[in-house]
């Protein structure tokens, strides 16, 4: 049976890493882009939005159908995004995570 001391330890380790990673997760940038950038959309490593931008001429045009596939476009261009650079930078903090002993 395993040391249950050296379990806890490792456990410990293990949460202390996960907070190192969820933190540079939410230090990742990404933004998506449709309608020549008249929308913008911000997105963190989470894939949580953290910003909208809509050009004032694109809403005063008032079409709405067309505002609301520019979002949508903008949004899966900033997941793609975010999904690419939280994988890259997963690789490389997981490179420091304690493996089995």
């Amino acid at each position: 049976m395993r040391n249950p001391f050296e379990m806890l330890k490792q456990a410990h380790s293990l949460r202390k890493e996960m907070g190192r990673i969820d933190a540079g997760l939410a230090a990742i940038s990404a933004e998506g882009i449709a309608g020549g950038g008249a929308v913008r959309i911000g997105m963190d490593g989470r894939m949580r939005i953290t910003a909208v931008s809509i050009a004032p001429e694109l809403l005063a045009r008032g079409d709405a159908h067309a505002i609301e596939r520019m979002v949508l476009e903008a949004s899966n261009d900033a997941r793609e995004k975010a999904q690419r650079l939280a994988a890259e930078k997963m690789r490389a903090l997981a490179g420091g995570l304690p493996g089995p002993s």
